[in-house]
């Protein structure tokens, strides 16, 4: 077993073939062209699955959505065996939309596979009509066939997702140049074979409205230039001239930095050298060092200074920036309390109309029952003194001592009893010793005599 030597930003031991790899009988079959599928069916496409598996999995692997026929012979050449049915594959995937050509892809990569066959039949330029029609009457010229770069549609969402998850996630609100994003993926981990292979995934990404871009003609060549990482998801992708001086100040930072330390290392330098000449007692040549170590402090100095001013500058930018997200905050707020005290009537005329009523209704509920309560106690009263006195007027009794019906200030009743009635009462007392003293006896006679 081999793998493309010439392939060497991949480490061919990391990958596992399968282990019908080693076994060069069957590989020998499955080197081979394919034969008319009608013949055994069974066979024809227990073998196109492998290749599409292989090749699948691959590509994933080695973060590559881009390859070619002739990328696939040399990747998956053993010895100096290539595979020779790899265009039926290849030929198969197409039909199966598992890829599509590069050209088509960077034309219009947000094109639907509908929309992709109307553009193809209808509004593609002329130049590129010609071409095909050319190539459907003249032979076709085989060399080239398998130089046509291909899109592998699994393999290249893949790696979107993963550059979402490890880099986008981590980088919001960051516009950054092609080149330090590349250095984002390789420091992420994130596997991406070739440029060419990162700018059709952010090509992609542009498509899911997850990242801006911003393009440059060098060359007669349309690149990517700047990536513009959005802070939340519906920000606007499109790069303004704010962002591009944010960019410049970050960039200005960096450099400022380098500088700072390459100075640093150039003073310690004439620093060692002036200690040297000073032990090889070379004072002149010392102090000239020395002198050379003054300029480099005022320019490391002078960068410092500037470089102070710029972190200010961005650090205001940022408090404005998140000042502008809380006033909107604050705006969204106060909208929102707004309408839901109109939708529900909460003003504070007709909240106090309301706490009047109230008040007004509970005056007059505490009033009726008043009333209430003290028409059915006299009532209550007076029926029971009529139902005392027909009792008596049906035993016979004599009518008992009357019971005003006054109450006085306690609401208790008074009990009048009129002068003989206190003298029968008191003729009724018994005594133990049979006799009264004779206190008691002038006060019977004085009652007696009243």
């Amino acid at each position: 077993m081999s793998l493309a030597s010439s392939d060497k930003e991949i480490e061919t031991g990391q990958f596992s073939f399968p282990a019908s790899w080693q076994d060069n009988v069957r590989m020998q079959v499955q080197f081979a062209m394919f034969r008319s599928r009608h013949l055994d069916a069974e066979s024809y496409d227990a073998k196109m699955n492998f290749w599409m598996e292989l090749i699948g999995k691959y590509l994933k692997f080695s973060g590559r959505p881009i390859f070619s026929l002739r990328n696939l012979q040399l990747l998956f050449m053993r010895g100096d065996q290539l595979p020779a049915c790899l265009d039926t594959v290849i030929s198969e995937m197409q039909k199966r939309k598992q890829i599509r050509s590069r050209s088509e892809f960077e034309h219009d990569p947000a094109n639907s596979w509908s929309g992709w066959l109307v553009n193809s039949l209808v509004t593609r330029p002329l130049s590129w009509g010609w071409s095909k029609i050319k190539h459907s009457v003249v032979t076709e010229d085989l060399e080239a066939s398998t130089l046509v770069e291909w899109i592998h549609l699994d393999v290249l969402n893949n790696t979107c997702d993963l550059i979402i998850e490890k880099i986008l996630s981590e980088n919001t609100g960051k516009l950054l140049h092609f080149n330090a994003f590349k250095t984002l993926c390789k420091t992420h981990g994130v596997r991406i074979h070739s440029d060419k292979d990162l700018c059709v995934c952010l090509l992609a990404l542009n498509v899911r409205q997850t990242v801006g871009l911003e393009f440059k003609v060098e060359k007669g060549i349309r690149q990517i230039h700047l990536i513009k990482i959005p802070r939340k998801e519906g920000d606007d992708l499109n790069i303004s001239q704010e962002d591009q001086a944010v960019h410049n100040l970050q960039n200005t930072q960096s450099q400022l930095l380098k500088q700072l330390e390459e100075l640093e290392e150039e003073i310690k330098v004439n620093d060692d050298k002036a200690r040297q000449y000073m032990k090889e007692n070379k004072r002149q040549m010392a102090k000239t060092y020395l002198r050379k170590r003054h300029l480099l402090e005022k320019n490391h100095e002078r960068r410092s200074l500037a470089l102070h001013n710029i972190e200010s500058l961005l650090s205001s930018v940022d408090e404005a920036q998140n000042s502008g997200a809380v006033l909107d905050a604050y705006k969204i707020g106060s909208n929102t309390l707004k309408k839901v005290l109109s939708d529900s009537g909460l003003k504070y005329d007709n909240v106090d109309e309301v706490l009047a009523d109230v008040r007004d209704t509970l005056d007059q509920h505490r009033e009726v029952q008043d009333v209430m309560s003290n028409s059915v106690v006299e009532n209550a009263s007076l029926e029971e003194d009529q139902l005392e006195q027909e009792l008596r007027e049906l035993c016979g009794e004599s009518a008992p001592a009357t019971l005003s019906s006054l109450t006085n200030n306690n609401r208790k009743a008074e009990v009048v009893i009129t002068d003989e009635e206190m003298i029968a009462m008191l003729q009724d007392l018994e005594v133990e010793d049979g006799t009264i003293s004779q206190s008691s006896a002038k006060t019977v006679k004085t009652v007696q005599g009243l």
